[in-house]
């Protein structure tokens, strides 16, 4: 998707997202890890607004074939075992920097996300009901996908949902 496409092309807060992201990748490999930063297209809540059947709860993250080939061969090396979340809330919009690592292999994935709270309620409101939320990531062509299940869910929610308003 061509950056002037994507959904918060004009939004300031999501373009300080991806440049944090790349950051915190850069950090990584200066430390010698290798650190990977996809850009995704579109990340959409599910179930989504509307859809009456889907299993998955979390965020669904479509990013090109090329970096989707990326991801799996870095997650093919070794399991992303630990994960932190880094969370700022502007106009109806969560933006989350995700660091999934694998210590083991010295491999870090950071993974700028955003979702719309209007569009996220089913979603919340299944996690809240003590369903597990996994991040799942595929490019637009194939039905293969990668996914990140969170054992915390807590720092992805909308800060009024921690307390952290």
């Amino acid at each position: 998707m061509d950056a002037m496409e994507h959904p918060l092309a004009d939004d300031d807060a999501w373009t300080t997202v991806i440049e944090e992201c790349r950051a915190t990748a850069d950090g990584y490999r200066d430390r010698g890890w290798t650190a990977f930063s996809p850009v995704p297209g579109d990340v959409v809540p599910v179930p989504a607004p509307g859809d009456s059947v889907d299993e998955k709860v979390g965020l669904d993250v479509l990013v090109s074939g090329e970096e989707f080939d990326r991801l799996t061969e870095l997650t093919e090396t070794g399991g992303f075992d630990e994960f932190e979340a880094f969370r700022a809330h502007e106009n109806g919009v969560v933006y989350l920097t995700l660091v999934f690592r694998a210590p083991a292999t010295e491999t870090a994935l950071c993974l700028p996300l955003y979702y719309r709270t209007a569009e996220a309620d089913r979603m919340l409101g299944r996690v809240r009901a003590g369903e597990a939320m996994t991040t799942y990531v595929h490019a637009l062509s194939g039905d293969d996908r990668i996914e990140f299940d969170h054992e915390d869910p807590t720092p992805l929610f909308p800060p009024q949902d921690t307390g952290d308003a």
